[in-house]
C-alpha cells in the first residue's frame, strides 16, 4: 500500500512541476502576443542567456535526490522504481547543468564588438549671412 501512495505522491510532484512549467510558458507566449498585436517588441533580456537551464538543472537534480533519498526504503525488491523515478529527473538535471556549462562557452564566443557612434557636426538648414 505504501508503494501506491509512493507512485502517486511522485506522479504528482512531476504533474505540479510540469504544470507550473507550462503554465509559465502559456503566459510568456500570451504576453508577446498582446505585445505583437499592438507593434511592439517584447524587451531583451540581457544576461539571463542559459540562466534559467541552469536554473531547472539545479530543480530537476534536487528532486531526483530527494526521489532517491524517498524511495531507497521501497527499492529493495522493485529497483527499476529506484531508476524510474529517481535517477530519471536526476540525470535530466545534470544534464540541463552541462547545456548550461557548454552555453557558457558558446555566448562568450558570440559576444558582439560594440560600435561607438561618432557625433558628427550639424550643419544648419539656412546657410549665415555675413554682415557688411
Amino acid at each position: 500500500m505504501n508503494i501506491v501512495f509512493t507512485i502517486i505522491g511522485s506522479a504528482v510532484v512531476f504533474v505540479i512541476v510540469f504544470g507550473f512549467a507550462a503554465y509559465t510558458r502559456y503566459l510568456q507566449h500570451k504576453e508577446t502576443m498582446a505585445l505583437a498585436e499592438k507593434g511592439l517588441l517584447p524587451p531583451e533580456k540581457i544576461g539571463s542567456k542559459g540562466k534559467t537551464i541552469m536554473q531547472w538543472g539545479m530543480i530537476f537534480s534536487g528532486l531526483g535526490v530527494v526521489l532517491i533519498m524517498v524511495l531507497i526504503p521501497f527499492a529493495w525488491g522493485n529497483f527499476w522504481l529506484l531508476l524510474l523515478f529517481g535517477l530519471l529527473p536526476l540525470a535530466l538535471g545534470l544534464g540541463l547543468m552541462l547545456i548550461h556549462l557548454f552555453m557558457q562557452d558558446w555566448i562568450k564566443a558570440e559576444k558582439p564588438v560594440k560600435k561607438t557612434k561618432v557625433k558628427k557636426k550639424e550643419k544648419s538648414a539656412a546657410p549665415e549671412k555675413k554682415s557688411e
